[in-house]
């Protein structure tokens, strides 16, 4: 059960998502050289390519997510396994380090648009911040942050801003930058400082439908909630939101994708929705957004299907920026070329 208004909707593992056939290619998005000495190496200095594109990986755990939130344990339980499987070593901290270094400025971009029951929970970010210190990352150089504090407060953020400790912010704190960045496509929009203070980005989106692109995952979560005005984007939406991902500012410094699948919203998102709010108890990880976003798509079609709604093709919604998203070499679309590595643990006990 995912909040006290709405009902419990279930899917197989086998109903839920099949698995690609075909595995995927090995590398690893190149990292910004923008901000920090460790930045400026080669990315091959900073990160070992432990996946690539077309990889994500699903940890399941049956009642994962309680009435309203995870379980804290649970939680931290999955996302450790997540990154384990991930980087392909069982040592966590070896695991960690393949993505984030010591000397790292890590940004923790998080979704809190749909307020306290559909964005992404305390539970699964807080493992995340622990992972990141275990490579030595001191507190000073950790920032979790979205667009509005007061989206942020109602899911759960304390607020902290203290010099010397891990910061929780919005994008006011620090303001945007003073040009416009453009791309084509319709690109558009003055980039927070909060995602060029960070030299690394943990991207850690939810499982949602969208009113404007069809489902919001990955991608819509760096580039419309990395900028002061995203309708300035939305008439083109499609074709802006690949084009902006594209930037070295977001793709070169997205070194992990940890989705928050504790839920999924498949109908009148972005906002929560009760009606259309199910429990789904499972992370992803992935350092392919293309691919996170296709699978998030998959899902939310699913539980469309299961609950005999329309597909967001025949409600003119459909998701057509991964076609494009693809073509210019952000990632997999095709899910047939998507290796989904499943993981199974235990049910949380009663």
């Amino acid at each position: 059960m995912s909040d006290g208004n709405d009902k419990k909707c279930f899917l197989s593992r086998r109903e839920a998502i099949r698995l690609g056939v075909a595995a995927s290619a090995f590398g690893l998005v190149g990292l910004d050289g923008s901000m920090s000495e460790a930045a400026e190496k080669n990315p091959a200095e900073t990160t070992v390519p432990a996946t690539g594109p077309g990889h994500v990986v699903e940890v399941h755990k049956p009642g994962m997510r309680g009435r309203n939130f995870p379980h804290a344990a649970a939680a931290s339980e999955m996302v450790q396994k997540a990154v384990t499987t991930l980087a392909g070593v069982a040592d966590p901290v070896k695991a960690w380090s393949r993505f984030i270094k010591a000397d790292d400025r890590v940004g923790i971009k998080i979704n809190v648009l749909g307020g306290r029951f559909s964005s992404t929970t305390v539970e699964v970010v807080n493992p995340i911040v622990e992972g990141v210190r275990s490579v030595g990352v001191p507190d000073e150089n950790i920032m979790i942050f979205d667009q509005f504090g007061g989206n942020m407060r109602a899911a759960r953020y304390q607020w902290q801003d203290k010099p010397g400790k891990l910061r929780v912010i919005n994008h006011e704190v620090l303001g945007y930058e003073d040009d416009y960045t453009r791309t084509e496509g319709g690109g558009k929009g003055k980039l927070a400082k909060t995602l060029t203070w960070s030299t690394a980005i943990i991207n850690v989106p939810v499982l949602k439908d969208h009113d404007l692109a069809g489902i919001t995952c990955a991608m819509k979560n760096m580039v419309f909630g990395c900028v002061e005005r995203p309708p300035m984007m939305h008439r083109e939406i499609h074709t802006a939101m690949p084009q902006f991902y594209a930037l070295e500012q977001i793709r070169g410094r997205v070194r992990l994708i940890i989705c928050d699948g504790s839920f999924c919203l498949y109908d009148g998102g972005p906002k929560h929705n009760a009606k259309a709010h199910v429990s789904h108890d499972s992370v992803y990880a992935t350092t392919d957004p293309v691919a996170m976003d296709a699978v998030c798509f998959e899902i939310v079609e699913k539980y469309r299907a299961l609950k005999k709604m329309r597909t967001l093709a025949a409600v003119r919604r459909p998701v057509a920026y991964l076609s494009l998203s693809e073509k210019i070499g952000l990632g997999v679309a095709d899910r047939n070329r998507i290796r989904l590595e499943a993981v199974e643990l235990p049910p949380v006990e009663a």
